[in-house]
């Protein structure tokens, strides 16, 4: 029995912590601040000193890699995220955002 609990506790331990990863929290915590609603938007934009269309997903033309590539990196304003967030965290949260856009309802609701 004890070498039934040390390895479903080495298992459990062993999971990479990303593999817990909610695409929808990562977006609240890291994206949401900026990019969540209209009102929200427009008061940010106003802070920033930038378009709101700078900082709408909805209506964004951006392909997935083009936004891959500004999380990772950042431009203009926004700050890049791959020290905060892995590569398949990011991918997530845009297939996240991707997938909200389509359904039209604002991301981080």
């Amino acid at each position: 029995m004890k070498k039934i609990w040390s390895l479903l506790l080495i298992t459990i331990f062993a999971m990479p912590v990303a593999g817990f990863a909610d695409p929808k929290v990562d977006f609240n915590a890291k994206c949401a601040k900026c990019h969540r609603t209209n009102k929200n938007i427009l008061k940010q934009a106003k802070l920033l000193n930038v378009h709101p269309e700078k900082l709408t997903l909805r209506t964004s033309k951006m392909t997935r890699d083009e936004m891959i590539a500004i999380t990772e990196k950042g431009k203009d304003k926004m700050p890049g995220f791959e020290k905060d967030l892995t590569r398949q965290q990011i991918e997530d949260i845009i297939e996240y955002i991707l997938a909200l856009k389509n359904r039209s309802v604002p991301p981080g609701r």
